[in-house]
């Protein structure tokens, strides 16, 4: 019998079975990393591997390979071929080649009761042969082939080093028979039985198997195939199988063979990176002039944003929003974003970047002093996302409409330095001051956002919760955080599932009450780790300090530490993986006013 049967047809049941979880894993959560598409050409070759009538070699699929490491010459292929990938996990390629295949016939005994025997379709008078040879037939083929990516049905990941990437299609295969020749007991040929055809013959082949690829840069793969060709034929190589029993019933068993290939393709894809923009924001130069920040003769505060971005960072198809804000204690007021978009990107924005120079730009604010500058910081988040055909002009629509990678907080400059100050009189003054009051905290498992992970603890924050409802509060601000393990776009991406996780959690609890929620997530908390690791009894807290700040991959340096402090992960870092829910406390405070008379500075 044909080996490997078994095998084949198993593994084209496995693909099969997967192609309902290819379609439903399309559908994928709101705001998903958009998936890329693009045009490839590919080429490859190696082994072919006979599972026709004549390969039949003692020790199983093994010896297959030990007899093809002797004969490689006469058992090799090659192809190239042209696809496209829709999006993150189906693709469709063509691809053409050409290959050579040999084989022996070994160990028939004629008096065996259970005999299936060998006929050269070519002898009229059905002769018996114990030992047949085959020396390379020829085939070109042609086939179109169904891919799909197993890893990002389930995680989506276009930079991902290795991928599997099972395939089935169908084909066509033009071949030509070799010589077919009675051996002896050592293998040498003793007669030729049936000479190489002289008409090639046309007929259909099922390809099917599986693929291993090694992304080894954004347009280029790597790539080791195993694949199974069904054929329509029982003569690729000169040989039919029949029953040997009296009504001498022919079987339709058709001939296969199968390619172990190592193959290279690359990719006409115009990768959009933004998870690398935002890992490497820091790349990103701002002053701002003047610094600190003046209030002007006028009662105006005006100075220059300069952003200065590098050549080679700044992605075509990318977008940022860089949002400047004054930061004091309390609040923040928020001033005119930025808009910066990459050279192929077709909307407008502030500043179009070129990908090789990069660039400069300058942006000039002016607003009227207020008090609260006199102590404040001016800062900017940038936040990136591909173009999707619309540019957003605040960060609330970028994370309401489109998928987004959030950099660094930068510094920017120093709170007013007002220009003239002269005290004349005081004047004390009471008022009312919101201030935000953290009243409970929902706890999250590692890498997750479910709520009834951590029921004890998360009973406590919904017991808390009914509390503050039978009082009468109905306005509640969310902020999610992630531990700082991980790769950053992600544990923003966590943070804010768990901001929602939290205030659907909170509307449950509610029912019919109308809860007036803000939330946000805040990514990574590195200052509350800090915090804890100063405030623990490890013996070498001050060490873990110094080497997590000093790390050029703070990330994988909490990983380092955590495997040898295991405490780091038992008691540290869950404090940290959290949703905290806050309430504004108003306060009355009393302030004593300086009446000033404005004297310009000489």
């Amino acid at each position: 019998m044909k080996k490997n049967l078994t095998f084949s047809k198993l593994l084209m049941l496995v693909i099969v079975a997967v192609l309902p979880l290819s379609m439903m894993a399309q559908e994928g959560k709101k705001h998903a990393k958009p998936a890329e598409k693009y045009w490839y050409i590919q080429a490859d070759g190696g082994l072919s591997i006979n599972h026709g009538d004549l390969a039949n070699y003692p020790g199983g699929i093994w010896e297959d390979f030990n007899h093809y490491k002797s004969i490689a010459l006469q058992n090799w292929n090659a192809h190239l071929g042209i696809g496209y990938q829709f999006g993150k996990v189906i693709g469709l390629n063509f691809k053409g080649g050409y290959g050579l295949l040999s084989g022996h016939k070994h160990g028939i005994t004629p008096n065996s009761t259970t005999l299936q025997l060998l006929v050269l379709n070519s002898d009229p008078d059905g002769a018996i042969y114990t030992n047949l040879g085959l020396d390379k037939s020829n085939y070109l083929e042609g086939n179109l082939n169904l891919t799909f990516n197993l890893f990002n049905m389930f995680n989506y990941n276009p930079r991902r080093v290795i991928n599997l990437v099972p395939h089935i299609g169908i084909g066509g295969i033009y071949y030509q028979g070799g010589v077919v020749s009675k051996l002896n007991a050592d293998d040498a040929v003793e007669s030729e039985l049936a000479a190489k055809t002289e008409k090639r013959e046309l007929n259909f082949s099922v390809p099917a198997g599986m693929e291993i690829t090694f992304n080894l840069a954004p347009k280029f793969d790597l790539f080791l195939d195993y694949t199974y060709n069904f054929t329509g034929t029982d003569n690729l190589d000169q040989v039919a199988k029949i029953k040997s029993d009296e009504e001498k019933h022919i079987i339709n068993d058709k001939d296969m063979y199968s390619q172990f290939n190592l193959g290279l393709r690359y990719k006409f894809n115009n990768p959009c990176d933004i998870d690398r923009m935002a890992r490497e924001s820091k790349k990103i130069t701002y002053r701002v002039d003047p610094d600190p920040l003046v209030e002007g003769d006028d009662g105006n505060v005006c100075f220059d944003v300069i952003v200065t971005i590098p050549g080679e960072y700044f992605e075509k198809q990318a977008v940022m929003n860089l949002q400047p804000y004054l930061a004091y204690n309390g609040g923040q007021i928020d001033i005119d974003p930025i808009t910066f978009v990459g050279e192929k990107v077709k909307g407008e924005g502030d500043f179009r970047v070129p990908y090789k120079e990069g660039g400069e730009y300058t942006k000039h604010y002016c607003m009227p002093y207020q008090e609260e500058m006199a102590n404040c910081e001016l800062k900017g988040d940038p936040m990136f996302y591909v173009y999707d055909g619309t540019i957003y002009p605040t960060q609330d629509e970028i994370v309401k409409n489109v998928y987004y990678a959030q950099g660094a907080t930068e510094h920017l400059a120093n709170g007013v330095e007002q220009a003239y100050i002269e005290v004349d009189s005081t004047i004390i003054e009471k008022s009312t001051q919101n201030n935000l009051e953290k009243v409970l905290t929902y706890y999250f498992k590692k890498d997750k956002y479910n709520i009834g992970d951590r029921k004890a603890a998360n009973n406590e924050a919904d017991a808390a919760l009914r509390k503050l409802l039978d009082d009468g509060v109905t306005e509640f601000e969310i902020k999610a955080w992630a531990s700082p393990e991980g790769e950053e776009g992600h544990n923003f991406e966590l943070s804010d599932n768990r901001d929602n996780a939290a205030e659907a959690q909170m509307k449950k609890i509610a029912k019919d009450k109308n809860l007036k929620i803000n939330g946000k997530g805040y990514g990574e908390d590195w200052a509350t780790f800090i915090e804890l690791v100063q405030k623990s009894d490890l013996k070498d807290k001050d060490a873990i300090v110094n080497t997590v700040n000093n790390a050029p991959n703070k990330q994988k340096a909490v990983k380092d530490m955590c495997a040898i402090y295991p405490q780091l992960e038992k008691d540290i870092l869950p404090q940290i993986r959290r949703a905290e829910v806050y309430v504004n406390k108003p306060t009355e405070v009393t302030t004593t006013r300086v009446i000033k008379v404005k004297k310009p500075k000489r």
